[in-house]
């Protein structure tokens, strides 16, 4: 089977796929460092229970196994590196792959390859003209050290200065590894990554990958907004984006919703990657489409198992299954 895990990293992005090949790929990375606040409609549904029970039954919830509800919210974080170490002690990454340059889809990455020393056998990256300094960086939510290590990685230098593949793809870009994997690419182009240089913000040179197994399809677009949803309705073939399970671009805020798009893709499932529920989140509006909207910060880590037989299990992160599509 394939079996997609979405981790709960607060605000950030990180997303490992267990592919059918037996390869191992990463998108993104965040450590959770800055835990978000805690939100008490969050707290309650990942309960099960009505805020207004919630806020009654409060004082059970601290009596019991956590001392307060912030200390809940929180058990509910995962760091990548831990996960990494628990669920694939000894295994290497055969793919990494950077959607695009910002610090909450890379927050982590020292402490995954140069403290953990993980190998990676290839480093996906848009090639743009981003750069970040030290005087400038917020050092309250970041490490700068992160930075430095992706700058390494995608020069071609990993840990223990082992040396991986390094691969700028851009739309309609295919090698056999990795349609082995069915693994499709719908963008960034060159057009997109030259607007963001212009702009000065990244987020529609993310890639945004459709990843296919036993006749079902996963859409994972980064932090893709209007620019890049555009770019690929335009492309020929748009009815290839149908999919069954989406994640949400920008964690599921409005800038990453595009109608036009999310009506081509028609999922079944629209996952988003969060932490505090952003005040422009736009799940009503995935809900428009008939779709089921999960989150991390009311779930947890979210795991996807597709099996050979084109069932899917969406799980919580306690293992129970929270949908199917048969």
């Amino acid at each position: 089977m394939m079996k997609i895990h979405f981790l709960n990293v607060g605000h950030g992005d990180c997303t490992i796929v267990e592919l059918p090949s037996g390869r191992i790929m990463m998108i993104d990375i965040n450590n959770s460092k800055s835990l978000p606040e805690a939100d008490e409609e969050a707290l309650a549904e990942s309960s099960g229970v009505s805020l207004y029970d919630f806020r009654y039954r409060r004082s059970q919830l601290v009596k019991g196994e956590f001392r307060s509800w912030e200390d809940y919210y929180k058990s509910l974080l995962v760091d990548p590196a831990d996960y990494f170490k628990d669920n694939f002690s000894g295994k290497s990454l055969f793919r990494y792959i950077q959607t695009h340059p910002d610090m909450d889809h890379m927050s982590g990455l020292h402490r995954l390859f140069w403290q953990d020393k993980v190998t990676v056998e290839n480093f996906w990256d848009v090639d743009h003209d981003k750069e970040l300094e030290e005087s400038g960086f917020d050092k309250s939510k970041y490490a700068y050290v992160d930075w430095l290590v992706y700058k390494c990685l995608r020069g071609g230098v990993g840990p223990d200065d082992t040396k991986q593949k390094v691969l700028n793809n851009l739309r309609g870009a295919s090698a056999q590894y990795w349609a082995d994997d069915n693994i499709e690419i719908l963008s960034p182009t060159q057009e997109l990554i030259d607007g963001c240089s212009v702009s000065g913000s990244y987020n529609d040179c993310s890639y945004v990958l459709k990843l296919t197994h036993a006749g079902r399809t996963v859409i994972l677009p980064g932090d893709a907004e209007s620019a890049a949803w555009k770019s690929i309705l335009d492309n020929p073939g748009e009815n290839a984006i149908k999919c069954d399970i989406l994640k949400a671009s920008h964690h599921g805020r409005e800038s990453g919703y595009h109608e036009e798009a999310v009506e081509a893709m028609s999922p079944e499932v629209v996952i988003c990657s969060v932490g505090k529920k952003p005040g422009t989140d736009a799940s009503d509006e995935y809900k428009g489409h008939g779709a089921k909207v999960l989150s991390t910060r009311y779930n947890g880590t979210i795991t996807v198992k597709i099996w050979d037989d084109g069932d899917v299990w969406v799980q919580n992160h306690k293992g129970e299954n929270i949908h199917t599509i048969d």
